[in-house]
């Protein structure tokens, strides 16, 4: 009795590798079947091959990838109309279904698994179970990632989050471990039409990043983000150690790390403006461990390469993407917000005799966006547009002023007397703390409102001729 010849169907877009699979395959008794340009390719090196365009159930490998929509999407070239008619529906259905016999059928969608597939064949005369299981389970993940794109290419803007959501992933790379070395690690990528946030930076010189650092940069830029004027923040293990704006790049971060010159050594540093030769300057003379900026001047690289694994980093774009959203992992689930994209309500106001001078009002507006990044509780202490002190991620509110005083304390003589000190929290504040804040030479506050003793606290205000605002918008951070 004749024995059944083995089977191959092919049908990629991604051509990588693929005559010489076939070839490898031809030589081990396998008849071809291909679909469109494949089959083309492969009759080009003169390879017999069955032209279909969908392959026999009982075939024993089946390789397919996709019309790479996903990168096309990114590339923002093509109308929805081209999109659309590119969608590939058919070879998608027939990865599945291949999938679906794994028990029967290897399943090939990554030309990086063509060599592995070869070797087994070669030294077993077949792929093991659990291979073809694994080679079928990562068939079902480029499927959903693929479809996860297009939904969220399709989904304008949501507006609630949706019953079902699938959140399509992509591996950018490995780090050597994560948050401890014990820990295994890979930064991806959401899918999306384009390229955006931290998964988009460039590394123009210095070591690769490690785990940590994204985490930090994360935090850095969000923050700097919010700032039209020139700013500079400084972040480490995701606490701002200091954040200032001025009419420079330069003097924006000499006023930022003299804000906690401790804190900061060693800390990631972010700038909005182009890093230009007076700024660099004023980072050599620092140890950091990056420096994230929309650009470098060609003098500031030509200074900072030579600072020894001081990471250079470019991020271009501050724009948000359409379907940000704040993800925590739980135990068994996913927490999911939207971002907290606001800053001001429109019904920001004075809710004290005092009004706030044009100077404070400068002040509390800077400190506001700092305290809306720092982890809760937190507390900031400001002058002009310079944090003085920073206290943040403690469980009690006088526990954060405590630190933001102890801080601002260390650095005292640099603290100019004519400047008024303001005080920003990220939750409404209780009577006490404003009465000690007042006692360190607090003159405006900026606070969201809505604690039990608001009334008595603006009483005691107006008593000591204190101004505080009312956001209405809290800002609390975990």
């Amino acid at each position: 009795m004749t024995s059944k010849p083995k089977t191959a169907f092919v049908s990629v877009s991604d051509k990588t590798g693929i005559v010489e699979f076939a070839h490898e395959l031809h030589l081990m008794g396998y008849e071809l079947q291909a679909a469109g340009s494949t089959a083309k390719i492969l009759r080009q090196i003169e390879l017999e091959v069955e032209e279909l365009e969908t392959p026999e159930e009982s075939v024993d490998i089946v390789a397919i990838n996709l019309y790479p929509v996903p990168e096309i999407l990114q590339e923002g070239t093509l109308s929805q109309d081209e999109i659309l008619e590119y969608i590939d529906v058919g070879r998608s259905s027939l990865l599945r279904a291949a999938a679906r016999r794994f028990k029967n059928t290897i399943v090939l969608c990554d030309p990086k698994d063509y060599a592995t597939t070869l070797e087994s064949l070669r030294e077993f005369g077949q792929v093991r179970l659990e291979q073809r299981q694994a080679l079928a389970a990562k068939a079902f993940f480029y499927t959903a990632y693929y479809d996860s794109t297009l939904a969220q290419y399709l989904t304008l803007k949501w507006e609630s989050l949706p019953d079902e959501l699938v959140i399509g992933l992509k591996k950018v790379h490995d780090f050597k471990y994560g948050e401890n070395p014990h820990q295994k690690a890979a930064l991806y990528s959401l899918s999306g039409a384009r390229a955006w946030g931290l998964p988009a930076l460039k590394l123009l010189c210095g070591k690769e990043l490690n785990y940590n650092h994204y985490l930090d940069l994360e935090m850095a830029w969000e923050l700097v983000a919010e700032f039209e004027e020139p700013t500079c923040v400084i972040v480490k293990h995701t606490h701002s150690c200091g954040a200032a704006s001025a009419d420079r790049a330069g003097e924006a971060f000499r006023l930022a790390f003299q804000s906690d010159m401790v804190s900061a050594s060693g800390g990631i540093v972010a700038f909005n403006r182009e890093v230009d030769e007076e700024a660099a300057r004023n980072l050599s003379g620092e140890f950091l461990e990056c420096v994230l900026a929309p650009d470098f001047s060609q003098k500031a690289m030509e200074i900072l390469r030579l600072k020894k694994d001081l990471r250079l980093l470019t991020l271009p774009s501050a724009l948000l993407s359409p379907h940000e959203i704040q993800i925590h992992s739980i135990s068994g689930g996913l927490l999911i917000e939207d971002k907290n994209n606001k800053t001001f309500l429109p019904e920001v106001k004075t809710v004290t005799k005092q009004q706030p001078t044009e100077q404070e009002l400068l002040a509390l507006k800077f400190i506001w966006k700092i305290a809306k990044h720092a982890k809760s509780y937190s507390i900031v202490l400001g002058q002009g547009t310079q944090t003085v002190g920073v206290g943040a991620g403690q469980s009690s509110r006088f526990d954060a002023f405590k630190v933001a005083v102890a801080k601002s304390n260390e650095r005292h003589p640099i603290i100019n007397p004519k400047t008024p000190l303001v005080l920003a929290s990220d939750g409404p504040l209780p009577l006490r703390l404003i009465q000690e804040a007042s006692k360190i030479g607090v003159s405006a506050i900026i606070q969201p409102g809505g604690s039990a003793e608001d009334r008595d606290s603006i009483s005691v205000c107006d008593e000591r001729k204190m101004a505080m605002v009312f956001t209405g918008l809290r800002h609390y951070k975990h």
